[in-house]
């Protein structure tokens, strides 16, 4: 059985990513006062009354597109609206109920699939009964005034989320614990289908020199060493275009839905052409998504000796960041590299599954803050750290208590982070770290993902990327 998808839709500035955080507990999608900040489809995992669905967050829908940009951004709300199972048409409580445009409530009853109305800043929860009765008009007979900020009647709104699912037929996916599932991501005519069908042993999917030949996620069963896996071989992602046709925009999202339904990716780079920027934010996505990750560098066999020691030395600069992932050298010409390709794939799912002894892992974090002590931030804040503990398995995620989350300097993060993967055992897999406030001080909760610590960094840099691409667009 797949995992549902729900679609968070609306106008811009409704607060749509706000409430997608809300909702997974973490700040995954970029927010902002400022319309239009979302400008592609996101996606992340969730659960409730152990249903289990994925979230996409989307731009907002502008009817009246002015430029081939917001044409753009408009077919990736469309495939969303496609894709779900359940749509949450968010719209702004502060607003004038009459100012709703017609044209969107128009617009998804054509898709003739069930929606809730989300009427988002909300903040008192006093005003929720007087509230849903002015939208009435709207004919969605699910109402539900929340606060994304505040939290105040999500709960209610999701139980109506997973009461929908349930009557679709949805239900908690129960995976098989003896079966890894490894999805083969990269760019176009990388290689991808060639090592699929190498790895499976028989020509399953369509091969060409021609880019974008695979449009769908193909799958199959295989059992190496005694071990199950699932592997899904998917869609080129390719990069950004303001022309970008319907189908290829389908075909990414179906590639990005794998990708996080899998436990390990194997990222595929033509050693031929080099790795470039599209390899690396593919590698980007991996790392975010908490997946383990094998670097493949495919057709080894077009390279000198020369070439081969030039791409060796330089995989560690283009992926400095991707230091713990092992990268293995393939021709699916020749099959050679696809042995260790799966013996990879068994040693990241046993790591991705290790836990460690608290005794063996309350003496060695003593040991860490006592050989590199937190050092004190510029304001002066008092940085103190008390334990760690490991709290889930695949990925493995770790918390470190403290007494201030924002107090604990992002090098220390870090340095605790790397000291995990390396002198644990942790190869193959992004570790997440969460610090915590000890008890007393509660409001603080900040979570670090394993690719960089710097969340602020990465919310500038897409803010930066959006500024390229709009200058892009103006050009």
């Amino acid at each position: 059985m797949r995992e549902p998808l729900v679609a968070i839709v609306g106008e811009p500035n409704v607060g749509k990513s706000t409430l997608l955080n809300r909702v997974v507990e973490a700040r995954v999608a970029l927010t902002s006062d400022v319309a239009g900040t979302t400008r592609d489809r996101f996606y992340a995992p969730a659960s409730w009354n152990g249903i289990d669905f994925t979230l996409i967050d989307t731009a907002g829908i502008i009817l009246d597109q002015r430029d081939e940009l917001e044409i753009n951004v408009q077919k990736q709300v469309e495939v969303a609206l496609q894709e779900a199972d359940l749509i949450l048409y968010v719209i702004d409580g502060k607003e004038d109920p009459e100012t709703l445009d017609r044209n969107i409530l128009l617009k998804l009853r054509k898709k003739k699939k069930d929606a809730l109305l989300v009427i988002n800043k909300i903040d008192s929860p006093k005003k929720f009964a007087e509230i849903a009765g002015n939208y009435a008009f709207t004919g969605l007979k699910n109402i539900f005034p929340i606060s994304s900020v505040a939290g105040n009647g999500v709960g209610d709104m999701l139980d109506a989320v997973t009461k929908n699912l349930e009557e679709k037929g949805f239900q908690k996916i129960v995976k098989d614990p003896s079966q890894v599932s490894v999805s083969l991501v990269g760019k176009p005519n990388v290689g991808k289908s060639s090592i699929f069908n190498k790895i499976i042993g028989e020509e399953r999917v369509v091969v060409s020199s021609m880019p974008g030949t695979t449009r769908n996620v193909i799958d199959t069963d295989l059992v190496y060493k005694d071990k199950k896996i699932k592997f899904l071989d998917t869609a080129g992602l390719k990069r950004k275009d303001k022309n970008q046709a319907l189908p290829d925009i389908y075909a990414t999202f179906q590639t990005i839905r794998a990708l996080h339904q899998s436990d390990i990716c194997i990222l595929v780079i033509d050693a031929s052409v080099g790795i470039t920027q599209q390899d690396q934010k593919i590698a980007g996505q991996i790392v975010d998504a908490g997946k383990g990750l094998i670097i493949v560098a495919n057709k080894i066999d077009l390279l000198s000796d020369k070439e081969k020691l030039k791409l060796k030395d330089n995989l560690p600069d283009f992926f400095e960041f991707l230091w713990w992932a092992p990268a293995v050298p393939v021709s699916a010409k020749t099959g050679s590299g696809i042995p260790e390709i799966l013996d990879f794939i068994l040693q990241i799912e046993e790591t991705r599954h290790k836990t460690i002894d608290p005794e063996k892992l309350t003496a060695f974090f003593h040991a860490k803050a006592k050989q590199r002590e937190p050092q004190r931030m510029r304001d002066e804040r008092v940085p103190k750290v008390y334990s760690l503990h490991q709290v889930s398995i695949n990925p493995p995620v770790f918390l470190m208590m403290v007494n201030e989350p924002s107090a604990i300097s992002l090098q220390f993060r870090k340095f605790v982070q790397n000291s995990i993967v390396k002198e644990l055992g942790f190869w193959g897999t992004p570790v997440i770290l969460k610090l915590e406030a000890k008890r007393g001080n509660p409001r603080y909760n900040e979570i670090m993902s394993a690719e960089d610590a710097k969340e602020s960094a990465r919310e500038l840099r897409a803010k930066e990327e959006a500024e390229i691409d709009l200058d892009d667009d103006k050009e």
